[in-house]
């Protein structure tokens, strides 16, 4: 019985942990159908834009496999086909996406005018929106804010 569970348990190391290398077997190209033949099912499927994601969870090493964590990993294909693939968030694939705001830089009121105030201040909360919802990093807000209230305060 000690004989088995050792066994049982050593092929448990060697099979979790290569599980993230079966990555290594994957080319771009390749059809939906050969992906999950090496991979197996994902774990989910998401889309956008005409791109479709198969999302797995594998584990790199056998620390990992015995803790239970895993890595989150994507294989994106357009028409069909493979585009790209590794880890989550690689290549700024499947990361959430950042945009770039420009705010309206023509203030026409003085900065004693009540309606400039609630301008600055709606711009200011739009920008901390921004920043709460991950779409800007907090450098990104820091830049704008500095911008706006050098604007306002420069009147």
């Amino acid at each position: 019985m000690k004989r088995f569970l050792l066994i049982a348990l050593c092929l448990g190391f060697a099979g979790c942990a290569t599980m993230s290398s079966q990555m290594n077997s994957i080319t771009v190209g390749m059809t939906k159908d050969e992906v999950i033949k090496v991979m197996g099912e994902p774990t989910s499927t998401s889309a956008k834009k005409g791109l479709e994601y198969l999302n797995y969870e594998l584990t790199e090493t056998s620390h990992q496999w015995w803790y239970g964590f895993t890595t989150p990993y994507f294989v994106a294909f357009k028409d069909g086909k493979v585009i790209a693939f590794g880890r989550t968030g690689d290549f700024g694939t499947t990361a959430r996406p950042k945009e770039i705001i420009e705010l309206d830089q023509n203030v026409t009121t003085s900065p004693g005018n009540n309606g400039d105030n609630a301008d600055l201040e709606s711009k200011l909360k739009t920008l901390n929106k921004l920043l709460a919802d991950g779409v800007i990093t907090q450098d990104d807000f820091n830049q704008q804010k500095a911008k706006l209230l050098n604007e306002y305060t420069s009147k």
